[in-house]
């Protein structure tokens, strides 16, 4: 009993005790953080393409990401936007893109569907932050359809925001305007 009541035991008692609750409050607020930025699989590519192409699904195509593509893709997406290749899909004039751009901290994966060089329809394939998951509902993704090119690669028409989504909706609106610059460049494809 004599070590509880003596002031080194006192002290080497409440550092044990601060160490736990330390480890404690560790574990929960890790284990919180996981949970609000988890990673949701809203649509699976493979079916987001039977989706665009009716179950008919064309061959994978791509474009590589040198010349006109870097030159409009960085100039839509900032500088600092790099990758090897687009993939894409195509049959006769409608396209399916799978773009990734980041929302405020993770990157978000959305399919783009344009026929006609116009969008058809938005899917959210994967959201992977805490905030701005509005954008993943139809009331959200179909302002995007009808929208074509404007002058320097912009929409032709306003998207309305979300209140706390704004990264996440300017993260869609720029992997759609990069959708339809690189539609309008597909061998074959004739956008005005």
């Amino acid at each position: 009993m004599k070590f509880w009541f003596s002031s080194r035991g006192n002290r080497q008692y409440f550092k044990y005790k601060a160490a736990i609750i330390y480890v404690f409050a560790a574990f929960f607020f890790f284990n919180i953080v996981n949970l609000s930025s988890a990673e949701e699989v809203l649509l699976s590519k493979e079916r987001f393409i039977e989706i665009a192409f009716k179950n008919n699904e064309p061959k994978k195509k791509s474009l590589l990401f040198k010349d006109k593509v870097k030159i409009i893709t960085q100039k839509i997406m900032g500088h600092h936007y790099r990758k090897i290749r687009f993939k894409y899909w195509v049959h006769n004039s409608r396209s399916a893109w799978i773009l990734n751009r980041i929302g405020k901290v993770k990157p978000i994966t959305a399919g783009f569907i344009i026929d006609n060089c116009e969008i058809v329809s938005v899917h959210v394939l994967v959201y992977r932050e805490s905030h701005g998951w509005e954008i993943k509902y139809p009331l959200f993704r179909d302002q995007f359809k009808g929208m074509r090119l404007f002058k320097e690669y912009k929409l032709n028409k306003k998207v309305d925001g979300i209140t706390g989504a704004t990264l996440s909706v300017n993260s869609m609106k720029k992997m759609a305007e990069l959708a339809l610059a690189m539609h309008s460049i597909i061998p074959g494809i004739r956008c005005s």
